[in-house]
């Protein structure tokens, strides 16, 4: 998959484009994640700095960053202007702890993996893959379904609004040249498949 960065042909993106394009750089991760786990299913060996990279893209850039995005921006706003956003934006809160639960569960078993635990090594690749499909599925949920409907309730100036939200969390929580970094090591990952 390559990453594309929005149109800015129509001027600035708006915030559910920000976040569409955010998912073409985490479903660069996502694709390195199960080329992993497929490498150790079949060889029995882990790539232990590729898969702590791994674990702190999805630490610190899908969750510290895009997530935090969705949860304290877009989610509220959604729920403000719409009562029955409540729902949808729930399950995607739902998936988003589930995914953390599964990173921190490769975080978990790296130490041992790395001793030559062969229980430890499976749930690594057990977890890689479980965390790549449940965020693949989230990641079609919001581009195709959450992302329209946003669309559609949203105004151009909620949109702005947001846009600039997302700037601040960028700069004032997530770190200046974070952002950057983090496009880095996707490309990096995912060259690592080609």
């Amino acid at each position: 998959m390559t990453e594309q960065a929005p149109d800015h042909e129509q001027g600035p993106p708006t915030a559910t484009e920000i976040l569409k394009h955010e998912h073409q750089l985490v479903m660069l991760v996502v694709e390195a994640m199960e080329r992993e786990a497929d490498k150790i299913e079949t060889t029995g060996e882990i790539d232990f700095d590729d898969v702590a990279r791994m674990v702190d893209f999805s630490e610190n850039f899908t969750d510290g960053c895009h997530h935090a995005k969705e949860e304290k921006s877009l989610f509220p706003r959604l729920r403000e202007s719409n009562a029955g956003m409540q729902a949808p934006t729930s399950v995607m809160l739902q998936q988003h702890e589930s995914g953390r639960q599964r990173i921190r569960a490769v975080d978990a078993a790296l130490p041992a993996a790395r001793q030559g635990d062969a229980d430890a090594t499976r749930l690594v690749a057990e977890n890689l893959r479980a965390y790549a499909v449940g965020l693949r599925d989230h990641i079609g949920k919001e581009n195709e379904v959450l992302f329209p409907m946003a669309d559609g309730i949203l105004s151009s100036d909620d949109q702005r609004r947001l846009a600039i939200e997302f700037d601040r969390i960028e700069s004032e929580e997530v770190g200046a040249g974070v952002h950057e970094k983090y496009h880095a090591m996707a490309r990096e990952l995912a060259g690592k498949g080609a």
